[in-house]
């Protein structure tokens, strides 16, 4: 019994420092292998993706994400059903969409001054929720992205508009 356990302490020690060894990269070398370059625009602070970036966003297509951005426009659209919100230089046919509907419009305005749409328009944000392919009406927006926001939890204002 004791020899077994004898051999497995050596092996558990030898393993070990095989792994230590195999990590060690001792000074003025460098790593034998890099680390991959960034595709894509940094993220801001607490991992989310620019507004701007259409290529990092794309390619988080289907996954919980958070953006953020200054917020050039944000109103009910001409049937009072629909939030829409553009961000400031995105690009107008692939730049990322931002959608919210009057069953949420009541909590929203409660939890930004009586006003979401007026509290977001010109500030900076950072929005969360999955990034989806567009699934409204208007044909040349079919090929862009979205993000619905159905909570006041899933918007932060990181900085407020400008006075």
């Amino acid at each position: 019994m004791m020899n077994r356990l004898s051999m497995l302490a050596v092996a558990v020690v030898l393993s070990g420092f095989g792994v230590a060894l195999a990590e060690y990269v001792p000074p003025g070398q460098t790593p034998a292998t890099k680390p991959a370059e960034p595709t894509s625009q940094p993220s801001a602070a607490g991992g989310a993706i620019q507004a701007t970036d259409t290529a990092g966003l794309a390619a988080k297509k289907g996954e919980i994400i958070t953006v953020e951005g200054v917020i050039e426009y944000a109103g009910w659209g001409k049937s009072g059903k629909v939030l829409n919100v553009k961000f400031k230089d995105t690009d107008k046919d692939k730049g990322i969409l931002v959608s919210a509907f009057t069953k949420s419009k009541e909590k929203l305005d409660a939890a930004f001054s009586s006003d979401a749409a007026k509290a977001w328009t010109g500030a900076k944000v950072q929005i969360t929720g999955k990034l989806e392919p567009y699934g409204g009406k208007i044909k040349e927006w079919a090929d862009r992205l979205q993000i619905i926001v159905q909570n006041p939890e899933q918007v932060k204002i990181v900085e407020a508009a400008p006075k």
